[in-house]
């Protein structure tokens, strides 16, 4: 399938907020927009917001006044389907009721030619449901961008069993010429992100749950240590409580009710209760003139050691083991496992998974377990979790080595995993899994997280910087406590024999 002009007339039918951004985004690139909506209101708003987005765009000299004109110029009203009867391209972007889609879908159908190409911005519906009331479901490709479309990079090119290749290689090279970062994507609940970026949501509330720390803690290790740039509960008062745990229990019916898609009962509490997120004023946080976002609980200060003992160093990671030798505490170094001995008798290991009680009891010595970073040398933060036996003076000469490195320092209670490490481990696991099952190549998963999660890197990108191995490790000692929820993957199984 080919079309032969680069600026043919596009449809976009539904000008809520994603319609806008998308109508925005081919009138941008040169293409006749008609912009259709059953509310001739709702569409005269949203070509009302294009052109205040626009403007501001003038007057911070991003586009010229000329631009501005030009990209107004090439959106119009359409005031009945019949009048997109020319356009080469309609993109759906309206309510999330398949029903409803697949009744505009059989019009087009009926009504553009038959080489014009019909795309749905649906977020979550199955192509192959959608396309299966269409005489020629080869036609209909998802164009899934997000939200603001105007802004956010990623577009999931999404195909059924019965999309024609060519069509959906067309909408790839298309959302390129947009500007954006297209991923090819086999139809399936949640696509990528959606899918894949449960765990950030659901690790956090089995944690809360567990009493192993609060939410404006968590939030802090995931945006110090992680990188990322929200914590999953601001981020889920942002989204807002009741559409989060919506999709999510959405994923969960579509995979069967797989542990580790289970809704959380304290998500849904809060939602009963009318606590949303920031549009109820109240969620995880407070919200309103007076509110403030509650600061993270950092350990008191304390003196470090004056020397240390590094068995193993090149077995820790590499910024975890410049950060120390750099810092003012001497260190020596010796043969070992990879963990860091103290003067006060305890040891320092990288979690695995495991409680540090439980590797006490293992390893025959107190053990504080210090939690995953992206990368120790930048992360502004570093956690701790000590056995309950660990000696008060051992805590405290371990708080003080990091502070001495320029750190805050956060001691958890002495749960598995800890917080980043059990987080980043489901995040690869889930990512590797759409791998495993087709759905997505891992450049594809990893671009896909990047540009339309904003993770700070791709999250099998991570899992082979921590190590395939470590990762595996993690994740089988994490099923031996919880069970079925963090079994491992066969592809990270087999990347773990081979690296």
């Amino acid at each position: 399938m080919q079309i032969e002009s680069k600026c043919y007339p596009v449809a976009v039918l539904g000008a809520g907020t994603m319609g806008e951004g998308i109508a925005q985004i081919a009138a941008t690139s040169g293409h006749p927009v008609m912009l259709y909506d059953v509310s001739q209101a709702q569409t005269q708003g949203a070509i009302e917001n294009i052109a205040k987005r626009l403007e501001r765009s003038v007057n911070k000299e991003k586009i010229t006044d000329e631009k501005r004109t030009q990209i107004l110029a090439n959106i119009s009203p359409a005031r009945a389907l019949g009048e997109l009867a020319q356009v080469k391209l309609a993109i759906e972007a309206i309510i999330e009721d398949l029903g409803i889609k697949q009744d505009v879908f059989s019009q087009l159908e009926s009504l553009l030619e038959a080489d014009a190409i019909l795309a749905t911005n649906t977020s979550s519906i199955d192509l192959n449901k959608m396309g299966s009331k269409l005489k020629h479901p080869q036609r209909l490709v998802g164009m899934h961008f997000f939200n603001p479309a105007q802004v956010m990079a990623l577009v999931e090119i999404v195909h059924s069993t019965e999309t024609d290749s060519e069509v959906a290689d067309l909408v790839f090279s298309l959302a390129e010429e947009w500007g954006k970062s297209p991923v090819h994507v086999r139809s399936s609940p949640g696509f990528i992100v959606n899918r894949a970026a449960r765990p950030f949501y659901s690790e956090a509330l089995v944690i809360l749950k567990e009493g192993g720390t609060d939410a404006a803690n968590c939030d802090a290790i995931m945006r110090d240590c992680g990188g990322f740039r929200m914590g999953p509960f601001e981020l889920m008062d942002l989204i807002g409580l009741d559409v989060n745990y919506a999709v999510t229990c959405q994923i969960w019916k579509s995979y069967e009710q797989h542990p580790r898609f289970a809704p959380s009962m304290l998500q849904k509490e809060l939602v009963d209760s009318g606590r949303l997120g920031r549009k109820s004023g109240r969620g995880f946080f407070e919200y309103g003139a007076d509110a403030g976002m509650p600061a993270p609980e950092n350990a008191l200060e304390y003196s470090a050691p004056e020397t240390l003992v590094l068995e193993g160093p090149e077995k820790l990671p590499d910024s975890l083991r410049k950060l120390i030798e750099d810092g003012s505490v001497k260190t020596e170094s010796t043969s070992g496992n990879g963990i860091i001995r103290l003067p006060a008798g305890v040891i320092l290991v990288i979690s695995n998974g495991k409680s540090s009680a439980k590797l006490s009891t293992e390893l025959e010595e107190t053990v504080i377990s210090l939690d995953l970073c992206l990368d120790f040398e930048k992360s502004s933060r570093i956690v701790l979790a000590p056995a309950s036996d660990c000696p008060e003076k051992a805590l405290q000469e371990s708080v003080g080595l990091f502070q001495s490195l320029g750190k805050q320092v956060s001691v958890l209670k002495d749960i598995p995993g800890m917080v980043l490490a059990r987080t980043v481990a489901m995040l690869a696991n889930e990512a590797s899994l759409l791998v495993q099952e087709e759905v997505a190549d891992a450049a594809g998963v990893n671009l896909a997280m990047r540009k339309g999660a904003n993770y700070p890197q791709g999250t099998l990108e991570w899992a082979e910087q921590w190590g395939f191995s470590s990762v595996v490790e993690t994740l089988e000692n994490l099923r031996e406590i919880y069970g079925e929820r963090y079994q491992t993957s066969h592809w990270l199984q087999q990347k773990a024999k081979i690296n």
